[in-house]
């Protein structure tokens, strides 16, 4: 993405978190068999995301997640000047564990934001505003056979482009619905998991912000036994949205550390298991 998101947002780059002086999270939330349960007991899932399929990624982020045995998930556009440069690299990014997911073709944006302001850099024809339904869903589709082509996969989540849902002024959450396993979006962390929706997961687009203040919000998941989801783009540079590679670094070691609080995940592996804990206790019925 090349424009900024509102701060506080939570990817399901899934994260537990407590705060300076918060309660102690190991016991302020009781786990029984009638409430929503990570894997092995886990305080929060965390899910680190990367958009726009840049070098950075092959180059930066996936070698640093491999250090710390981590994966990670990267929204990759057909639009993407790497992935046709360097799609042997992405194929073996996918083949070492990690998940390429749909970010469009086009990387299509509302232009003339609700605000009043204009994202200059979203051309016309690529204006979600300018879209139809039937559009987008098209392009979303291609895209899932596209991806399909690089890493064999049949089931694919999705990122929308600017956290952006609607095209022609309609949300297409529904519309994707039988396209993707789940898709993330932008917005706070949530309180409970009863509240999320899996088509519709919020996320935190981190630009700029040191290792602790990313402690810090997993810690904030934690607290809460929900799940922190960010969204980078850049990490080290590469794009205009960025956090530098110590504060990444910092933030996975600090993940690798706390794998009996944190279960560190791909997006698409997280919201498997939350469709099922939903199932289990019913709340999808």
């Amino acid at each position: 993405m090349k424009s900024g998101f509102p701060l506080p947002a939570v990817c399901l780059v899934c994260l537990m978190w407590t705060a300076c002086g918060a309660p102690d999270t190991q016991s302020s939330q009781p786990v029984s068999g009638d409430s929503f349960q990570w894997p092995n007991g886990e305080r929060a899932a965390v899910c680190l995301t990367y958009d726009d399929g840049i070098d950075g990624h092959l180059d930066i982020v996936a070698p640093d997640l491999e250090v710390e045995n981590l994966r990670g998930t990267f929204y990759v556009p057909g639009s993407s000047e790497s992935l046709a440069r360097r799609m042997e690299e992405w194929r073996a990014l996918a083949s070492r564990g990690h998940e390429l997911g749909n970010h469009t073709l086009f990387h299509p944006c509302i232009r003339n934001r609700p605000d009043g302001r204009v994202f200059e850099w979203v051309s016309p024809e690529y204006a979600l505003e300018n879209y139809t339904l039937q559009q987008i869903i098209t392009e979303l589709s291609v895209m899932n056979t596209l991806l399909e082509a690089v890493d064999g996969k049949h089931e694919r989540t999705y990122a929308y482009t600017c956290s952006d849902y609607e095209a022609g002024g309609e949300s297409f959450v529904d519309s994707l619905r039988h396209l993707f396993t789940a898709a993330r979006g932008g917005g706070e962390i949530p309180l409970d998991m009863r509240d999320v929706d899996i088509h519709l997961v919020p996320s935190w687009s981190a630009k700029e912000v040191s290792g602790q203040e990313m402690i810090d919000y997993v810690n904030r998941a934690a607290e809460y036994g929900t799940m922190a989801v960010f969204m980078f783009h850049g990490v080290g540079g590469g794009h205009n949205l960025n956090v530098s590679r110590e504060a990444h670094r910092e933030l996975l070691a600090y993940l690798s550390a706390n794998r009996d609080r944190f279960w560190t995940e791909r997006f698409d592996k997280v919201m498997a298991h939350a469709r099922s804990e939903r199932n289990r206790l019913g709340w999808d019925r």
